[in-house]
């Protein structure tokens, strides 16, 4: 390659048109299937419509893997008197929580669900943190959270709750996209699930929670891999020939991964095919997403960029931002426990 021109690949996936893949062989490479276990699910309530369509959106899920639900609730130690918002009253925490308590239970009653008082949480304290360590003390198995809540936002922020909860959980997250107003609500029946592999470590963590849950829902998978070639350009007569050659040669390479990801996995009846893109890697999971009717996506957390957990520009984050169905963010590591906060239970 000429000297002048400098060509980085970026984070994760690569284009050619998906290729439909019959069941492949089992194989000793890949991460052997295992069965899928959810036993307890946690879903914060903020008492806005879009927490409210989270709940009806998880019923499915907790149907068919016979779960039981949790719902949590965390509020401020400045807590108002709703009813006298014009005085400066200040409502002791022991009321306070009575009160959530009973919101929780009419908001549970209204899709029909009749919850032990065990199974209802009102908690003080900053909110993301609290969920993560209420998930982690009775041992959830997921937690499903909306995008949106009281906030307000068209999407997930930097340092709102529900980015927060996806970076700290002990355990994988399900992030909704609130619809709001009278449009269709979405329902945990997923019969298309979109899949970002890298071929590291990481995704295969997420691939193998996608193929379980593929295999529960009778679902297909799509395996999405995409490749985004930047040039940096000193010499710009350079890269136009050095660039396209590489390009053709590191699609080809990933063309090769993805046969020997597809052919080294016992996918267990599950039906699967794939997607070579180039691209920005979020980007292309997106539109990917989009073109099959997705769903759901399943990432991990991160990919071969070795991150600790997900930040602004990372492609999980990308997807969970944009995406057009819900996705489930898996973590690929094991998360400490978070610093105690004086927080307090109720």
């Amino acid at each position: 390659m000429g000297g002048g021109t400098k060509l980085v690949p970026n984070e994760l996936t690569i284009s050619s048109r998906s290729t439909k893949l019959t069941a492949p062989r089992a194989r000793s490479k890949s991460e052997s299937l295992t069965g899928l276990s959810i036993r307890r699910v946690l879903v914060p309530i903020d008492f806005s419509p879009a927490s409210s369509e989270v709940l009806a959106f998880v019923l499915p899920l907790l149907k068919k893997f016979g779960a039981e639900l949790h719902l949590v609730h965390v509020f401020a130690s400045d807590y108002p008197l709703a009813s006298l918002v014009t005085m400066p009253l200040i409502v002791p925490e022991i009321e306070v929580s009575r009160r959530v308590h009973s919101h929780l239970k009419d908001v549970a009653l209204q899709q029909a669900i009749a919850l032990r008082r065990e199974n209802i949480h009102a908690v003080k304290g900053q909110p993301f943190a609290q969920i993560c360590r209420l998930a982690r003390e009775i041992q959830a198995d997921l937690i499903v959270t909306a995008t949106r809540g009281l906030t307000g936002l068209k999407h997930l922020a930097l340092g709102s709750t529900a980015e927060r909860v996806v970076r700290h959980a002990p355990c994988p997250v399900l992030v909704v996209h609130a619809k709001g107003g009278r449009a269709k609500r979405p329902s945990a029946t997923f019969k298309k699930i979109v899949v970002p592999v890298d071929f590291s470590r990481c995704s295969a963590k997420g691939l193998a929670y996608a193929r379980a849950l593929a295999k529960k829902f009778d679902a297909k998978l799509v395996l999405v891999h995409s490749v985004d070639l930047h040039a940096y350009n000193t010499n710009p007569e350079y890269s136009l020939y050095d660039f396209p050659p590489l390009l053709a040669a590191t699609e080809k390479a990933a063309r090769e991964q993805m046969r020997e990801l597809v052919y080294d996995t016992d996918w267990k009846g599950v039906k699967v095919e794939n997607s070579v893109e180039s691209g920005h890697a979020g980007d292309q999971v997106c539109r990917r997403a989009q073109e099959v009717g997705a769903d759901l996506i399943v990432t991990a957390t991160h990919g071969h960029t070795g991150l600790k957990h997900v930040l602004l520009g990372s492609t999980a984050e990308y997807v969970v931002r944009h995406a057009p169905c819900p996705v489930l963010v898996v973590p690929s590591h094991d998360r400490p426990p978070l610093a105690a906060r004086g927080a307090r239970r109720s």
